[in-house]
């Protein structure tokens, strides 16, 4: 399409690579200089997918007689917005709909003439999420669909890109990956932290002390659970804490964080399913007996000769 969103044509012999996710979130498509057919701020979009972006950049190679465009995907458009707080508010709250919220974002960025949310009801709930200050819109989308268990689906049609919200697939238990099949890195953690004291302002006697627990699970706990050998506890800084409840909630940051720290790092190909960003999958190594569930975070796309092969990035 070109600036104004008219169709010009199919792009003729090119070659589609792209990589969205937890990085980079931009393509680049190569295309014979006589096939020449986009200009700066044109679009490149494979109908029906999440594949596509904006032209920003245009590199030609006389000596090859080729061009390449170099763009934004979708995501990189979203993250190249920043949602932050309304004037005098700490943070921006948002409540209700999963994909109603999506349209109220998409609105404050600015980005109504290109993308559009689903009007469906998706079914997923938004319970008064605290959005980071200052974030890139994609990524402050999908940290706040995954407080609710959802992924975000991106699909091109009709001229938009259309967003929903979507449950988290967890592919974990019925297709684990092991090592006949691909080489991993696994990282199991058994004892993460599981008691934080939490100091904020005051001095000596004076300071403010909150205690957060974790159970056995991870679920937060005002009582503490773990005692003698089995208590893993750490101090916790936040002198500049404003209230209780941000002191408190720093804390409990601090658990999650320990508890998310066991990892599998691996990239593998897989074009019979299409996964998405935030499925689970997991993987085993048979020595050990280990396994470990983690996060697609990257999805790598090259198109050519009208054949889509996908690579997938977990855990980093």
């Amino acid at each position: 399409m070109n600036a104004n969103k008219e169709d010009i044509g199919v792009a003729q012999d090119a070659t589609l690579d792209l990589a969205f996710g937890s990085g980079e979130n931009d393509f680049e498509c190569k295309i014979a200089s006589v096939n020449h057919c986009c200009n700066e701020g044109y679009f490149l979009y494979y109908e029906g997918t999440e594949y596509g972006g904006i032209v920003d950049d245009i590199y030609i190679n006389t000596d090859k007689e080729e061009i390449t465009y170099h763009g934004r995907t979708w995501h990189g458009m979203m993250n190249a917005k920043v949602i932050e707080p309304d004037a005098g508010e700490d943070y921006l709250i948002l409540d209700g709909e999963a994909n109603e919220r999506l349209a109220f974002l998409i609105d404050r960025m600015g980005l109504s003439a290109l993308f559009r949310a689903s009007t469906d009801d998706s079914g997923i709930n938004i319970g008064n999420y605290k959005m980071n200050r200052y974030i890139g819109g994609y990524d402050g989308i999908r940290k706040m669909l995954r407080a609710s268990g959802a992924k975000l689906n991106i699909s091109f049609a009709d001229g938009f890109v259309e967003l929903s919200a979507k449950p988290v697939v967890d592919y974990s238990g019925d297709e684990q990956l092991d090592t006949d099949q691909i080489n991993f890195d696994i990282k199991k953690r058994y004892h993460p932290l599981n008691h934080v004291i939490c100091l904020g302002k005051g001095d000596l006697a004076e300071r403010e002390v909150i205690h957060v627990y974790a159970d056995a699970e991870g679920n937060i706990s005002d009582s503490q659970v773990f005692f003698g050998i089995d208590e893993v506890a750490e101090p916790y800084e936040y002198a500049n804490a404003e209230s209780s409840e941000e002191l408190r909630q720093g804390g409990i940051d601090r658990i999650k964080e320990s508890w998310e720290g066991s990892e599998v790092n691996f990239d593998f190909d897989a074009n019979e399913i299409s996964y998405d960003i935030g499925d689970i999958v997991g993987a085993k190594e048979r020595m050990t007996g280990i396994e470990v569930n983690a996060e697609i975070t990257k999805k790598i796309v090259k198109i050519q000769d009208n054949t889509t092969t996908i690579s997938y990035k977990v855990g980093e």
